[in-house]
Order: C-alpha cells, then structure tokens, then sequence
C-alpha cells in the first residue's frame, strides 16, 4: 500500500535529498504539479533560494528524525550515492517511494535494492537524460526534463502500481520515459553520454596541443567547436566518480569508437572522397533520428 499522496487523500509530499541542478529541477518541476516539497542539502544558500522561488516549503542541512512523505528522490554526488539508503528507511514512512538520479545504475540499484528488501519503502532507480554543463541550485531549471528521455529501472519485484505511479509523475513533467536493465542503461549511457564527455576533453586538449602560442588556433573557434566542447566545462569532480565507476562498459565504448576513428583516418590516407561523403550520409540518417 502506497502512502496517502499517492492516492490522492492528501496533497503529495517530497524531499529532495541534493539542490544541484538535477534535484533543484526536481524540486521546481513538483512544485509546478502542485506538490508539498522539502529539502536536504548542506548547502544554506540552496535552501534559502529554493525558498524564495517557493520551489520547497523547508529545507535542512541534516535528516530529520522523521519524513513524512511520499517521495525521496536522492540527487547526491555518487559517491554518496552508492554508500547505500537502507540506514534512512526507518525514517520514511509504509508505503514511500525512494528514487535516485544518479549517472550510472548497475552499482546504485542494487545497493538501494538490497538495503530496502524487507522494508516497507519501495525502490525505484532512475537517471534523467538531461542536464547542463553548469552547476547547482542557481542552474535548476523546472522544465529541464521536458521532451527528453527519463530512464527507469525498476526491478523485476517492483510492485507495478509503483512503477506506474513514477511513470506518470515522470511523464507529467514533459519527458519521455524509456526501461532499461541497470547493466544495459551503463552501457548505453556510456556511448550517448560518458563517452562524448571524453571526447569534448580529449579535444579540447588536442586543440591546445596544436596552438603555437597557446591562444592563436582557439582564436579561430567558431560554433562547431564550441558546440563539440561545450559539456567539457561540466563538473571534474562529478565526472571523475562516473569514468572510474563506470569504467568498464566506457572502455567497451571506445573500443568501439576508435574502430570508427581508424576507418575515417584510412578513408582520408586513401583520399577516398566517396567513402568520407557515405560515412556522412549515414550519420546524417542516425541523427535525424534524434
């Protein structure tokens, strides 16, 4: 039995456990669905903010001793993330839905899987295909998630009103839900996210590499290049966590981005004119699908 919010007997209640830009733009998009929502966050700047954008009713450098709500949504570093969720169970009450944003599932899901077994708290994991190369609260946007995918990975013994009860919220805020196994989401998430991250470093390095002063090559960067960089001002404290965690179906990744890379470089030793311009048909045809 899910908690009274669900059903509808009382206005729907949330703690937001991190106000970065992920969870400030959780925080901002329930409150435009009507939600009661409240935060953690060690941070008193993003608390106070929140509040003035009326995006949170009250907020906490600490847990409280007791939540009364229906929904935990955990947007914290991932290595918090991973440390587990199951000490903060007997703070929720019978019937609360717990679910996290966190970057990479294999490892997240079955932490939160097996410390809330045997409660009556309900898990399921997610992780928004969305964001911004900027950071925290200030950055939150309520319509972040609009029209792009929202993975769920509920498990296998996830009640189905559960699982429902999270696609609609999700889909209620204009995205797009799509299930995926916890292996086969890092995996995925590895090529269309992880990997273009190392590319926009990689390159960004290269083109240094390439200045005979250090400044005159960048001088010359225009739209393609600032577009292909752009994710390389993300957080490195936050992408550190996710190569090293992640690290294995990344490496899988380039594996096969580098089959890729070698193919072009052949096509461009042969002057194969004809085979560069096939190479940029297809692409054109895989991102039309976008």
């Amino acid at each position: 039995m899910l908690t009274p919010g669900w059903s509808g007997l009382r206005i729907p209640k949330a703690c937001i456990f991190g106000l970065g830009l992920i969870g400030g733009s959780w925080a901002g998009a329930l409150h435009q669905l009507g939600w009661q929502v409240v935060a953690v966050d060690p941070e008193t700047s993003s608390i106070i903010e929140a509040i003035r954008r009326g995006w949170i009713q009250e907020g906490w450098a600490e847990v409280p001793e007791h939540l009364d709500v229906d929904l935990v949504v955990l947007a914290l570093p991932l290595k918090e993330l991973v440390r587990g969720f199951n000490h903060f169970a007997l703070k929720l009450p019978q019937g609360a839905i717990v679910t996290d944003v966190g970057s990479i599932k294999s490892e997240v899901c079955q932490k939160y899987q097996e410390g809330l077994r045997g409660s009556d708290v309900y898990y399921v994991g997610g992780h928004p295909m969305t964001g911004s190369e900027q950071s925290g609260f200030e950055a939150a946007n309520q319509d972040l998630f609009r029209g792009y995918p929202y993975v769920l990975t509920p498990s296998a013994d996830c009640p189905a009103i559960v699982v429902d009860k999270m696609v609609q919220l999700v889909q209620e805020f204009g995205a797009r839900v799509e299930f995926r196994q916890p292996l086969d989401h890092d995996r995925e998430v590895a090529m269309v996210s992880h990997i273009p991250h190392i590319l926009a470093v990689t390159l960004s390095l290269a083109a240094k590499d390439a200045s005979l002063d250090g400044e005159s090559l960048l001088s010359l960067a225009g739209r393609s290049f600032r577009d292909m960089t752009r994710v390389a001002d993300s957080s490195p404290e936050m992408w550190k966590e996710i190569m090293v965690r992640n690290s294995e179906t990344i490496l899988e990744g380039l594996t096969l981005w580098e089959k890729r890379l070698k193919e072009f470089r052949e096509y461009l030793e042969q002057g194969d004119g004809e085979k560069i311009a096939d190479v940029f048909r297809v692409a054109h045809t895989i991102r039309s699908a976008l």
